[in-house]
Parts: C-alpha cells; sequence; structure tokens
C-alpha cells in the first residue's frame, strides 16, 4: 500500500504537469473601469518602415483593404493595460519572421473553423502571414468574455465596415477636413470617436474607444467630440504601397 501511494503521488503529478503543459492562455482581470480600443492598422505605412522590411506580411502590397485589423484591445481607462499570457510561458515561442513569428503560439479555440474567419481574415486581418491573430488572442482576446470567434468576429466586422464604408482613396492628399466630411458622410455613428496617427504624412492607424461589455458597446467620443488627429499634419495620404 505504501508503495501503491508513492506511485499514484508521482502519477498525480505526471498529470497535473501535462494539463499545465495545455492549459489555456489566462488573464488575470481585475475590478476597475475598462474600455475597448479597436487598433486597425496601415499595412502600407507598416511595410515602409525599415524595421519592417523582413515582415512576411509586406511581401504582397497593396493588401484587399486599406485598413486592416490590428487588434481589439480591452484596457482599464487608468491607463494600466490588461495583458494576458500563456499557462506555461513556454506555449508561446516566437521565431523568425520569415518561419511566422507568432505561428507556434496556441491556436485561438474554434477560430479557423469559424465563418467570420473564413469570410473575412483573408481581406481584413493584419499579420496573418506571421500568425499575428495567436498573439493578439493570447495578449488581448483572452482578457474579454468573448471566446476567440466571438471576438475576432465582432472586430473583423468592424475593420470591414468602417474600412468599405470610408472608401478612402489611396495615395491622395486628404485633407483634415476631407476626412471629417467624409465620416460625417459615411460612418456618422464613429463621427467624432475616431482617432488617426501617422509617420511623417503617412496615416499608420486609426481607432475607437468602446464602451465595456461582454462585446464592445457604444463608440466612445473625444473630450472635445470631434475626430482626432494625434500627430497628423493638416494634410495627411493613405499609402497602397
Amino acid at each position: 500500500m505504501k508503495y501503491a501511494g508513492i506511485a499514484c503521488g508521482v502519477l498525480c503529478m505526471l498529470l497535473n504537469v501535462a494539463v499545465d503543459v495545455h492549459a489555456e492562455p489566462r488573464c488575470t482581470v481585475q475590478s476597475k473601469e475598462k474600455v475597448y480600443r479597436l487598433d486597425l492598422s496601415v499595412p502600407a505605412t507598416f511595410c515602409k518602415q525599415p524595421i519592417n522590411k523582413r515582415d512576411p506580411s509586406c511581401n504582397i502590397l497593396p493588401k484587399a483593404s486599406v485598413l486592416q485589423l490590428h487588434g481589439l484591445w480591452p484596457n482599464y481607462t487608468s491607463r494600466d493595460y490588461l495583458e494576458g499570457e500563456c499557462n506555461p510561458e513556454s506555449e508561446c515561442q516566437t521565431q523568425a519572421q520569415e518561419k511566422g513569428k507568432y505561428c507556434k503560439y496556441p491556436e485561438p479555440a474554434g477560430l479557423y473553423a469559424s465563418d467570420a474567419w473564413k469570410t473575412l481574415a483573408e481581406g481584413y486581418m493584419a499579420g496573418k502571414e506571421k500568425c499575428l491573430e495567436r498573439h493578439e488572442w493570447v495578449k488581448h482576446g483572452t482578457c474579454t468574455e468573448m471566446t476567440p470567434p466571438e471576438y475576432f468576429g465582432w472586430a473583423l466586422g468592424k475593420a470591414k465596415e468602417i474600412s468599405d464604408k470610408l472608401a478612402l482613396a489611396l495615395d491622395k492628399e486628404m485633407s483634415r477636413v476631407e476626412f471629417n466630411q467624409r465620416v460625417k458622410e459615411k460612418l456618422p455613428e464613429l463621427n467624432g470617436a475616431i482617432h488617426l496617427g501617422c509617420d511623417g504624412n503617412l496615416v499608420s492607424k486609426l481607432y475607437v474607444i468602446y464602451e465595456w461589455g461582454k462585446e464592445p458597446g457604444a463608440p466612445i467620443k473625444t473630450k472635445g467630440g470631434k475626430n482626432a488627429m494625434g500627430n497628423c499634419g493638416n494634410s495627411f495620404t493613405f499609402p497602397s504601397k
């Protein structure tokens, strides 16, 4: 009986280790006020930066859409960030860019079989070539109450809506006035809630803050009630390549 107990103890320890190795990524969420940030990137601007020249997502330009989903980020309003992690950390292994930087991360459960991924990822998901979606799920999606199909379904759907409705002219200089007028006409529900960021005179990102909930709620307007142009000048360009 003594040896049976020891054997059982060792076996149980091994089983527990096996369970931990394959555990789902996790995120510790505190009871602080939270919001969602939908972050859309401009792939061509990203690819113009020297540090990104070897990124596999830059091999083919232009992309199907000028704006692509970078991520949907749950953030504390106190400017502290929520961040999920693999459990254990060794489950999240990065590798060389050309091999797909995040492709050794665990697959988001059920994502690749979902209708949203099959229909929207090719046109509206940034960094598919390096499995960016796996990184985004571990670091951000696990901090929500959504499943991977729900999380990416909402975010990709919104990326498509914003990109398609704005239908921005590429490689053509646009003034702040022109951009604001386009938002007012094509996306009135987001007028006053859009934030831009630029790299020189090229737009690098567009993001919107949404109210917290099981999934994002209403868009939150800026304090001034106007679209925020960040570090963009009086005119800027959305590049195609």
